[in-house]
């Protein structure tokens, strides 16, 4: 089972720049859960799955307390919160940047991670 959570927007200070440091800017996330064994598809209970609500904290306070200089690394310590604090087996991450404040036209920027509770236990 795949749980998504899509175009979540968030304000952060991640960035090489001093600026992005500084002033901010918007980051969307794209974040899917792997659950191998979830039994809420037959129990319609909240209890049996992850609650995408208590994700979606975790993932704003991963990017509002913490100040990167890389979006790899915003998205490795997300991912890695998100196994930390929730049962689920896979957990995949992406962070934009949209607009980044580079000098030529350019819609966007961003990081990926996929990673597997067996990475963080061996």
């Amino acid at each position: 089972m795949d749980i998504f959570i899509e175009e979540l927007e968030v304000y952060g200070h991640h960035g090489v720049g001093r600026e992005e440091k500084v002033l901010g800017q918007r980051l969307l996330y794209d974040v899917r859960l792997t659950i191998d064994d979830c039994r809420a598809a037959e129990t319609d209970e909240v209890t049996d799955t992850v609650d995408y609500t208590e994700v979606l904290d975790l993932i704003v306070e991963v990017a509002t307390v913490n100040s990167f200089s890389l979006l790899e690394r915003l998205a490795q310590a997300t991912a890695v919160a998100i196994l930390r604090k929730f049962p689920v087996d896979d957990v995949w991450v992406n962070v934009t940047k949209p607009h980044p404040p580079v000098a030529c036209a350019l819609g966007s920027v961003g990081a990926a991670v996929e990673l597997r509770r067996a990475d963080l236990e061996g």
